[in-house]
């Protein structure tokens, strides 16, 4: 049965939205296994935990904003099973970092495709939201990811193994 409230949501976006939706709880949980990786105790770096945590709470609020959203313009939600993150170990800290930025980078071209099927189909308020909502806030988180491996890499270079340096990163950093 068609929503009485739907209006001018193409059904490719419908489905762009929904299949979004997985891809923020998939991220989601992807970066609750960075947070509890980084918590072990033979890794034991927990300001990378709680960034990681932090970053799987966005993930999720922003799914539930797409949840809403998709209520709000009438659409159908029509959820998928989560996987699994694609890995379940690292090899540090820097390795959990760059990891996450391009886990980071395929969202953003996620966001970017539903960006331009709402274009195609001349929605903007689709447009505007997704740009608003996401865009921007997915482009500073690179940036910050970007600038976090930067100052690691910088600090791992003065040791052979590094795991100095990302302990002085844990404490005086993040």
């Amino acid at each position: 049965m068609q929503s009485a409230v739907k209006h001018s949501l193409h059904s490719e976006s419908e489905a762009a939205i929904n299949k979004l939706i997985n891809i923020k709880l998939t991220a989601s949980y992807t970066h609750v296994s960075l947070g509890m990786y980084s918590d072990r105790h033979d890794v034991a770096l927990p300001n990378f935990s709680r960034f990681f945590l932090e970053l799987s709470e966005k993930e999720r609020e922003q799914a539930e904003s797409l949840l809403e959203y998709q209520n709000l313009r009438g659409g159908r939600v029509l959820l998928q099973n989560i996987a699994k993150p694609s890995r379940e170990d690292w090899k540090g800290g820097l390795d959990a970092f760059s990891f996450s930025l391009e886990y980071q980078k395929s969202l953003n071209n996620s966001l970017q495709d539903v960006h331009h099927i709402a274009s195609t189909h001349t929605d903007p308020h689709v447009s505007f939201y997704f740009f608003t909502h996401f865009l921007l806030d997915s482009h500073e988180t690179i940036k910050k990811l970007g600038d976090h491996i930067s100052i690691l890499m910088r600090l791992r270079s003065s040791e052979p193994n590094g795991q100095m340096g990302e302990y002085l990163f844990d404490r005086h950093t993040l």
